[in-house]
């Protein structure tokens, strides 16, 4: 998944909650503390939001964060394990 279809399913989910919630733009930035651009560019897929505004936004949504990141797909774990056995071998080489 590339960077923009994982802010696209952020944004799709954020907007979703927002309407379940029966908010506008407005209202959602209003009790995040944000300015309504910001929402709608987070639902847009157009802006990369600081962790901080992510949490204030699943708070002013009354959700949880990980709600809101449903639909991203999990770690490829498989790709995890090769660079750790790769950088523990470097490890061992460096400093062995």
């Amino acid at each position: 998944m590339t960077e923009r279809q994982i802010l696209r399913r952020i944004g799709q989910n954020v907007k979703a909650a927002r309407l379940k919630a029966g908010l506008t733009q407005e209202c959602l930035a209003e009790l995040a503390g944000v300015h309504w651009q910001t929402v709608s560019y987070i639902e847009n897929a157009k802006y990369l939001c600081s962790v901080i505004t992510f949490f204030k936004i699943s708070q002013a949504l009354e959700t949880s964060p990980n709600r809101l990141l449903d639909g991203l797909p999990e770690a490829d774990k498989e790709r995890m394990e090769k660079i750790k056995k790769s950088l523990a071998r470097k490890r061992k080489v460096n400093c062995g």
